[in-house]
């Protein structure tokens, strides 16, 4: 599989952005963290856009951040992406989530067609 439609399963898998398609794409082909004006240089999209889209992938589990000091002697955060593996994990629990919210829906659908 390669890292493209490996990125495009996940966004597919968890209902994400075409924003949060390129994030993780450039993450993945970088191999390295990036400050969110570089991602932001990267996919053509403003700062603040960057930010709201990598705090949610942050809150599903798909990125983090590691603190730094620039050398200008500003705190910043690089983010980068977790490893496959821990993205892989995310997709499967979202997956199970929704089997089961389908499993709870089969048998109402039965009942209201016997009636």
């Amino acid at each position: 599989m390669t890292k493209s439609s490996f990125v495009n399963t996940v966004v597919s898998v968890l209902n994400l952005t075409k924003t949060d398609f390129e994030i993780l794409k450039t993450l993945i082909s970088l191999k390295s963290g990036l400050l969110i004006y570089e991602i932001s240089k990267h996919i053509k999209r403003s700062e603040r856009n960057v930010r709201k889209r990598i705090n949610i992938l942050i809150e599903k589990g798909l990125l983090k951040k590691r603190m730094e000091v620039l050398e200008n002697k500003r705190l910043a955060y690089r983010y980068s992406i977790e490893s496959k593996k821990e993205i892989l994990e995310v997709a499967k629990k979202q997956l199970t989530e929704k089997i089961n919210e389908l499993n709870k829906l089969v048998p109402m659908m039965s009942s209201e067609h016997q009636t």
